[in-house]
């Protein structure tokens, strides 16, 4: 093998990432705000006007077909998949693709699930009456499916984009197109108010955003290293 052959492979500085940190600030900032707005509309019970007309335009488009569908996107989103799921996913980026950053998006689902745990037990909040027939008793705010989605599939679709694996347009669609679609579940099967999911949703967002935020400094600090290890 020839030493050009042995040389490990130099990876390019990571470009325009000023525009990537204005990004995370944003999204970081929305979804903080998200958080604090509808906590505190939840916990002065102000949501009523708000949560009930979503629920009666659902429960009156709620079809045999729909249900079935959404029953079958909310087990299929729910953490105990999803989690599972992102830890996979972090293994094989870090194996197969020698990605440091793998540990972000394995630590988003434990974060957002920690969160919206001692949130859920500080509000108590209790569920629509879906809740009671399909046999969901624990506390409603906020939506853990939501959280878990939001932080899993947002952390994952930046990474995948940022290292040049998927377009950003793909990326795009994997971070809104999922927890949209669990979160929207919740509310159609009736097991979820609205501003759950809006507040699960605000939740998984900036833990999304948080983890971005980590992978961007490893991913800035391991480049630069091994650029200065080529150099020397």
């Amino acid at each position: 093998m020839s030493v050009a052959a042995r040389a490990p492979r130099i990876r390019r500085k990571p470009e325009g990432l000023q525009s990537h940190v204005i990004l995370l600030a944003t999204l970081s900032t929305a979804a903080l705000a998200g958080c604090l707005k509808v906590g505190e509309d939840v916990f002065s019970k102000e949501t009523a006007p708000f949560d009930e007309p979503i629920r009666a335009w659902f429960l009156a488009r709620q079809t045999a077909l729909g249900e079935r569908f959404f029953l079958f996107v909310t087990n299929s989103g729910g953490p105990s998949v999803v989690i599972p799921m992102s830890v996979v996913i972090g293994i094989w980026l870090r194996k197969q693709r020698n990605l440091p950053i793998a540990g972000a998006v394995m630590l988003a689902p434990a974060v957002a699930l920690s969160v919206f745990s001692l949130v859920k037990q500080l509000f108590r909040r209790q569920r629509p009456e879906g809740a009671t027939r399909r046999k969901v008793a624990h506390y409603s705010f906020p939506s853990g499916h939501s959280a878990t989605s939001a932080a899993v599939f947002g952390t994952l679709a930046y990474v995948l984009w940022r290292e040049e694996m998927i377009p950003k347009e793909v990326a795009a669609a994997l971070a809104i197109v999922p927890p949209a679609l669990i979160g929207t579940s919740r509310v159609y099967l009736d097991v979820h108010w609205a501003t759950d999911v809006i507040g699960g949703w605000s939740v998984g967002t900036l833990v999304a955003a948080m983890s971005a935020v980590v992978y961007e400094r490893v991913r800035t600090l391991t480049r630069e290293r091994s650029t200065t290890l080529q150099r020397a």
